[in-house]
């Protein structure tokens, strides 16, 4: 059932993927979480009331106040300029957009209404912040690290992209992560770095893998784990990082 990575010296690994089905949650903590690897686990939000309710026209009439921000390159980390979503959805066609707040138990995001509790991948409890997102075919995020995280796509379809990058766990995939950094900064696009990086990648790091995600899989990203995406079309979905332990 689990294939776990190959070593392939110079060769773009595709990474492990399970159906929602054949795994639980004792397995995805131990085979995964605890060990730091990534995993795209398909079809794990299907039954998800999201899937069916999500548009852009459900998102503006029920979230639309929810500030977010408006995003022209692949460095959203850094883009200045906010709005609302409901403004985002009605005025800023070709752009990106997401959402990024602390999770709060007692006052929980309305988001929530529509993701099924409980689940096995996650706890409110666990929940640290979480991020709403929209974006356009061709666009995407460089690469980047952060917490242990689960990316629920909603609608579409994209290219991921991993390699781990944890200071303490991989300095060669760090230092990559940083050389990319600088070269790919504000104002850059994760076309751009798909067409000249991805193939030399291989070469500068000890293991790179890659998948396509599509509506309705979950992707769950280690901490220190280096992602990249491409969106193959327009994409909506959520993030939810969790507590580190």
């Amino acid at each position: 059932m689990f294939n776990f990575f190959n070593k392939k010296k110079n060769t773009i690994l595709q990474l492990d993927k399970v159906l929602a089905s054949d795994i639980s949650a004792k397995q995805l903590k131990k085979l995964y979480i605890d060990k730091r690897r990534p995993l795209i686990i398909k079809g794990g939000a299907n039954s998800w009331p999201l899937i069916k309710k999500w548009n852009k026209e459900y998102i503006s009439e029920n979230m639309g106040g929810y500030v977010c921000k408006i995003i022209n390159d692949s460095r959203p980390a850094y883009a200045k300029e906010q709005t609302t979503l409901k403004i985002y959805f009605n005025k800023f066609p070709g752009y990106s957009t997401l959402t990024l707040d602390v999770y709060d138990d007692t006052s929980p995001p309305l988001f929530m209404k529509d993701i099924k509790m409980p689940n096995i991948y996650f706890s409110k409890k666990d929940i640290s912040r979480f991020f709403f997102y929209h974006s356009v075919k061709d666009a995407g995020t460089l690469p980047h690290i952060h917490g242990d995280a689960f990316n629920i796509l909603q609608q579409g379809e994209k290219h991921w992209v991993f390699y781990d990058a944890s200071k303490m766990e991989n300095e060669k995939g760090y230092h990559a992560l940083q050389k990319s950094n600088r070269k790919y900064n504000i104002g850059s696009h994760a076309k751009q770095w798909f067409a000249k990086e991805l193939k030399k990648l291989p070469s500068q790091v000890d293991e790179v893998f890659e998948c396509i995600q599509e509506a309705g899989d979950i992707i769950f990203i280690p901490a220190g784990y280096s992602h990249a995406v491409l969106n193959k079309s327009e994409v909506m979905g959520i993030v939810f990082e969790t507590k580190q332990k």
